[in-house]
């Protein structure tokens, strides 16, 4: 009882001392900003890796030369808005003062989790091209925003059925924006092949393979992620690169670690095979460099393989079995679905459909040459379904930005 009440009074000092003088600035510079005709844009930075999906947006709306901004960034951690142009120290705070933010604000985030401050217009900008493993997120969290940014058809036809369901078909703005964070990519405006390769310390003129595969217990990495990687290293003339899911490098700090990494130290497991020239272990964010120069992608259920399906490359998805169990577990009460339906439900189960299934890694060698030997492999599905996948190819970035200022001015009533 006494701890409690201890613990009661530092939080209540903490928020008095600490977080309301914060606050006041915060709220006052909104005030200022407004009435010298500058949008305040608060930029939710809670998870580093998803800041990418954002950056793209920001960099276009700094082009706007008709409007003024003032960038402020919500982090976790210290710095950790600090990827964007026109990051400043003094416009970062922590995630947790959203809800004593008030004024005419826009409120961005790259997903769904995060509940802006109330007065905000708030848009999602979500980090997949269409959610994986289960058909829907609880209700409230769709109420957190204003706009709903999806990337292409399939991933609108996939909202606006859950939107009906929910009755929120006429609450929240669907809007077609597409998938900023692969404009560069789409428009080659990337690091050349070559440069990556040497980067990467892999040989230009084998086959690459990329490995990319998700987190969760009963799925590839975490079944036979080791054993799958070293039959791949057979082959002498295949590059093999190993992009494991974010959440396996989580800190150990973090609350979430043994859930995300099942306990394990993944960098320490994967360097057993640093004594290899055809393998490279990478921890990086950002993937779009590595899909450019891979011919084909090994994956389990990760939204990952849409990104390489609309580079119009094949896909060698697992047979993990085992993941059902955590299915049930983790994912029912998201789910409309069986486990099976799931697999072959084209909203959920990242492109399966038009890929090739392995099952079992033992032959995973054979399954690469065959697509290796056969590019055309359900190209006409493929591409039938790539077709769905993709609004504003190369130009989603500038539809991000027009969505913004376009509904900023509808909801504040501000003269064009």
């Amino acid at each position: 009882m006494i701890k409690k009440y201890f613990i009661k009074i530092i939080n209540k000092f903490n928020f008095i001392f600490l977080k309301q003088p914060k606050i006041n600035k915060i709220n006052k510079y909104i005030t200022n900003n407004k009435n010298n005709n500058i949008i305040s844009i608060i930029i939710d930075c809670e998870l580093l890796t998803l800041n990418q999906y954002l950056e793209p947006v920001v960099e276009e709306l700094q082009k706007l030369n008709d409007y003024k901004f003032e960038f402020y960034f919500g982090e976790t951690i210290k710095g950790a808005g600090s990827s964007y142009l026109g990051y400043k120290k003094k416009n970062a705070f922590s995630t947790t003062l959203y809800q004593y933010l008030k004024g005419e604000m826009i409120f961005l985030s790259p997903h769904i989790y995060p509940k802006g401050p109330e007065s905000a217009l708030k848009i999602l900008f979500d980090h997949a091209m269409c959610t994986m493993k289960f058909s829907f997120h609880p209700k409230q969290l769709y109420l957190n925003y204003d706009i709903y940014c999806v990337t292409g058809i399939l991933y609108e036809q996939k909202i606006k059925k859950i939107f009906e369901t929910f009755e929120l078909i006429d609450n929240i703005y669907i809007a077609p924006v597409g998938f900023p964070k692969s404009d560069k990519l789409h428009n080659n405006i990337i690091t050349s092949k070559l440069e990556i390769y040497s980067r990467l310390k892999l040989d230009p003129n084998k086959k690459t393979i990329i490995y990319a595969p998700s987190w969760e217990e009963g799925l590839s990495a975490r079944e036979y992620g080791i054993e799958l990687t070293r039959t791949i290293l057979n082959n002498k003339n295949i590059n093999l690169i190993v992009k494991l899911h974010p959440g396996f490098f989580i800190s150990k700090k973090d609350k979430n670690y043994s859930f995300y990494t099942g306990n394990i130290n993944w960098s320490e497991n994967f360097s057993i095979f640093n004594n290899y020239n055809n393998i490279a272990f990478v921890r990086e964010f950002k993937v779009d460099g590595l899909l450019y120069i891979s011919d084909i992608m090994i994956t389990d259920l990760s939204s990952v393989a849409l990104e390489f399906f609309v580079l119009d490359k094949q896909v060698i998805f697992l047979n993990c079995p085992n993941f059902e169990k955590t299915f049930q577990n983790l994912y029912s009460k998201y789910n409309n679905t069986t486990y099976s339906e799931l697999l072959n439900d084209p909203y959920s189960n990242a492109g399966r459909h038009v890929g090739l299934i392995n099952y079992n890694y033992n032959t995973i060698l054979d399954d690469i040459q065959f697509l290796i030997d056969n590019p055309d492999y359900k190209m006409k599905e493929r591409k039938a379904y790539t077709e769905l996948l993709l609004y504003n190819k190369g130009f989603a970035s500038k539809m991000g930005a027009k969505t913004i200022i376009d509904n900023y001015k509808k909801k504040y009533k501000v003269k064009s």
